[in-house]
């Protein structure tokens, strides 16, 4: 093979790595429908590109968000920056798809804010910075323990208030005597007034 063919070749080679680097992102989320409040809860994400790009089992990458950064009035675009989400953690590689389940989700102390928090469809997969941790799975959350959106734990809180003071009304109607039915007196009649009866005239 002559230099320049190598050369050429080399240069495909890391155009094509280059490539399924940028296609690496979540592509789907499922979850399983634990059928009691005792079932674990899972949530796998599924990430394109699982051999091919680098994946590993057991391989810890970070997840970003492209974000768009525009004026206050949304007619100039001044550019765009990729923010991180979280950390996934790869469970299995089969062929071109790799899962992977949440690791952590990083803090937004030190970084910038997002408009919707947690990882979702989309979020581009960054290699780099990438570490190995082999440690066993932690025990997942029951369904008792998983956090609700704040949506559905107002729901759910205001159900329960609801419920709470219906309960109090039928205790205290419960606890309380029956009143008894008003009796209604008949007002006394008026006396008869004597009719007027004049004096013979003497």
């Amino acid at each position: 093979m002559k230099p320049v063919h190598a050369i050429l070749f080399i240069c495909l080679a890391f155009a094509a790595i280059a490539a399924e680097a940028d296609d690496l992102r979540i592509v789907d989320v499922r979850r399983n429908i634990p059928l009691s409040d005792d079932e674990p809860v899972y949530k796998d994400y599924y990430l394109s590109a699982g051999e091919t790009g680098g994946l590993k089992k057991n391989l810890v990458v970070t997840a970003v968000r492209k974000i768009t950064v525009r004026d206050a009035n949304g007619t100039q675009t001044y550019g765009e920056m990729e923010v991180p989400v979280g950390q996934l953690r790869v469970i299995g590689v089969f062929g071109k798809i790799a899962v992977a389940r949440e690791y952590k989700l990083l803090s937004r102390d030190d970084n910038p804010m997002l408009e919707q928090t947690g990882l979702m469809v989309g979020d581009a997969i960054e290699i780099k910075g990438s570490f190995v941790d082999d440690k066993p799975l932690s025990l997942k959350k029951k369904v008792s323990e998983v956090k609700l959106p704040a949506a559905e734990e107002a729901a759910r809180t205001t159900a329960s208030l609801v419920e709470a003071s219906a309960k109090a009304d039928e205790s205290t109607a419960r606890l309380m005597p029956p009143v008894p039915a008003a009796t209604v007196v008949p007002a006394a009649l008026p006396e008869p007034v004597a009719s007027a009866t004049a004096a013979p005239v003497q």
